[in-house]
C-alpha cells in the first residue's frame, strides 16, 4: 500500500509499480508521484501487451522525474503489434504526444489471432 511504499523510499531507490496491479491509472499516478516527492526514482514496470505498456510510459510522462520504463524482453506479438503503431519510436524512446489517450487506435483485427474475447459498447 501507499504507506509502505512512504516506508520502502528509506530503503530503495527505485520504485516499479505495475498499473496493472497498484490501483490503474490513478492509483499508479499517486503511487509514482509519491516516489518522487520521497526521494526515489520512478520506474514503471510492465511484462504484458502493448496497450498497457503505453499507459505505464504516459504515466511516467505524467509523474515526470528520471525513471525509465520497465518492460519485458520476450517476445510478444501483443507488444509488438502494438509498439509498431507508435510513431516516432526512436532508439527505444519516443514522444508521447499531446493528444488525449494512448496515442494509438488499438488494430483490434490485427489482434484478432490473439483474441479470446471481445465486446463492443
Amino acid at each position: 500500500g501507499r504507506e509502505q511504499l512512504a516506508e520502502s523510499t528509506q530503503w530503495f531507490d527505485f520504485i516499479q509499480p505495475d498499473v496493472g496491479k497498484w490501483g490503474g491509472i490513478e492509483g499508479c499516478l499517486e503511487v509514482g508521484r509519491d516516489a518522487l516527492t520521497a526521494g526515489a526514482v520512478y520506474c514503471p514496470h510492465w511484462l504484458s501487451a502493448g496497450v498497457g505498456l503505453l499507459h505505464s510510459a504516459h504515466l511516467l510522462a505524467a509523474a515526470g522525474g528520471d525513471g525509465l520504463l520497465e518492460i519485458d524482453s520476450n517476445e510478444n506479438p501483443l507488444r509488438t503489434t502494438i509498439a509498431e503503431l507508435v510513431p516516432g519510436m526512436v532508439d527505444g524512446q519516443f514522444d508521447a504526444g499531446q493528444q488525449a489517450g494512448i496515442g494509438v487506435d488499438v488494430p483490434l483485427d490485427a489482434l484478432a489471432p490473439w483474441q479470446t474475447s471481445h465486446e463492443s459498447f
